[in-house]
């Protein structure tokens, strides 16, 4: 028995591309110093959105330097998703936006 397969780059995708259908919610994880970060100031950076799930903390790393929180927002359009993610990147202390 022989398999045969004349041009595998022909074939159809595997799987078919997603499209996210707005107004949708996201949910975000932030990672961030553990010493030296005012949590106030990451609400006060989402304040403008519609927060729809608290920001909560969900850990800290092993050696205590940095801790986890989560946020869910609703979002209204792609630019608004870019929006968000710049203003909790400039966060002083945020180290990453998941």
């Amino acid at each position: 028995m022989s398999l045969k397969e004349t041009n595998r780059f022909e074939r159809a995708p595997a799987s078919i591309p997603q499209e996210v259908v707005y107004p949708a919610q996201f949910d975000f994880r932030i990672i961030t110093e553990a010493k030296g970060f005012d949590e106030a100031c990451l609400v006060a950076a989402v304040a403008a959105y519609k927060v729809t799930g608290p920001l909560t903390p969900s850990r800290t790393s092993s050696e205590g330097r940095y801790r986890a929180y989560s946020l869910s927002i609703e979002i209204q359009m792609q630019t608004e998703l870019q929006e968000i993610d710049v203003a909790l990147k400039r966060v002083p202390g945020v180290r990453m936006v998941l």
